[in-house]
């Protein structure tokens, strides 16, 4: 796939996606984009970082589990950041990273920041009330090495959830059609508002992961959406086994066209579209 030449190269973003309800195509969104991001640009040295935040869910972690990635930490992602007695301030995180390597070719700049290998959701994570310094200490360490980083946060409404939204530059919210999807969609921005957080929302995916509806119209009383992203079956299974889709995927081309019109730099590889 080409993409357009801009003035900077592999400009890095952090971004939390929140979803309205469970099931609207978060971590979708998630692997699908930092997928497309290391393709187009991870030859030049640009990072991807995916991090699970959903403590109640884990869809992240459950989704990246087929993936062929590697860590050399005895136990890594947030639980193994949150291991043992270390002051958070020193804590390093770059060996509670798993690199992917997903199809033929090793995406040497690809990581990922999952929960924990094998576990349940918020399996022995902490309880004495360190969680959210631990989680948003983690995202702070992973923003400090300079790469896109995107933090799926599934549809939870806790402590944990505000704590990454405060350290990231952006937020996006991953909602539904029709009107109740619509009144989710802005329960969830006046919830973030309410907490001083309504400036950091670029805005709302239109998502449809049952693929029972098409993305046509904004929900009731919800504003123009950011992204459009169709229903493809296949490119979600694709994306699943780590792999990104080929290069005529609905999804993908829907996510490539958006990505470039929202941040055009990200996809900058400095080819002038060449490969």
């Amino acid at each position: 796939m080409a993409y357009p030449r801009r003035e900077s190269i592999a400009v890095p973003h952090a971004v939390a996606v929140l979803s309205t309800t469970r099931g609207s195509g978060a971590t979708l969104l998630t692997a699908a984009a930092g997928l497309l991001i290391d393709d187009a640009v991870g030859r030049v040295g640009q990072s991807v970082i995916l991090m699970d935040a959903d403590i109640d869910g884990g869809g992240l972690t459950a989704l990246t589990r087929s993936w062929n990635a590697t860590s050399e930490a005895r136990v890594d992602g947030l639980l193994g950041f949150a291991e043992g007695r270390v002051e958070l301030a020193g804590r390093p995180v770059s060996r509670c990273l798993r690199h992917a390597y997903t199809g033929a070719e090793p995406r040497q700049d690809m990581v990922l920041f999952p929960l924990g290998p094998g576990d349940k959701p918020g399996e022995r994570l902490p309880t004495d009330g360190t969680l959210e310094e631990i989680v948003g200490t983690a995202v702070d360490r992973l923003v400090e090495l300079g790469g896109c980083l995107i933090v799926d946060c599934g549809d939870s409404r806790t402590q944990v959830t505000l704590e990454v939204c405060r350290r990231v530059e952006h937020i996006i919210l991953v909602g539904q059609l029709g009107p109740e999807g619509g009144g989710e969609t802005e329960r969830l921005r006046s919830w973030l508002a309410d907490r001083g957080l309504g400036s950091k929302v670029i805005g709302w995916v239109c998502n449809s992961p049952s693929g029972e509806q098409s993305c046509t119209g904004a929900p009731v009383g919800v504003d123009t959406p950011l992204m459009r992203l169709p229903y493809d079956r296949p490119a979600a299974a694709t994306v699943a086994l780590g792999r990104l889709p080929d290069g005529t995927s609905p999804l993908l081309l829907a996510l490539c066209a958006h990505l470039r019109e929202l941040w055009p730099d990200v996809l900058n590889d400095g080819a002038m579209g060449a490969r």
